[in-house]
């Protein structure tokens, strides 16, 4: 897939599973939807859908990665995202 990146999503403190999303020109309520067609493939029992994405960021610390959960709640951050997974 063009303008796509490997992911690691869990649903609902399930096992990780590994997906492909679309990454260029996304807003949140797309990736939400690529989420839920996702989650129906993997889980097709589950009529549950999406209602928050957190995603692991990653922050140096004298010389130590750490990690802090952020919730994307608009468009921007999903950018500000797929921005920093690029730069990474």
């Amino acid at each position: 897939m063009a303008g796509g990146i490997d992911v690691h999503a869990e649903f609902n403190g399930g096992e990780p599973q590994r997906l492909k999303v679309r990454c260029f020109g996304v807003t949140l309520r797309g990736l939400k939807d690529q989420l839920n067609e996702f989650n129906q493939g993997v889980n097709p029992r589950d009529t549950r859908r999406v209602k928050y994405v957190r995603y692991k960021r990653s922050t140096l610390d004298e010389g130590r990665v750490l990690f802090t959960w952020v919730e994307l709640t608009n468009d921007e951050n999903v950018k500000s995202m797929f921005w920093e997974h690029n730069m990474f």
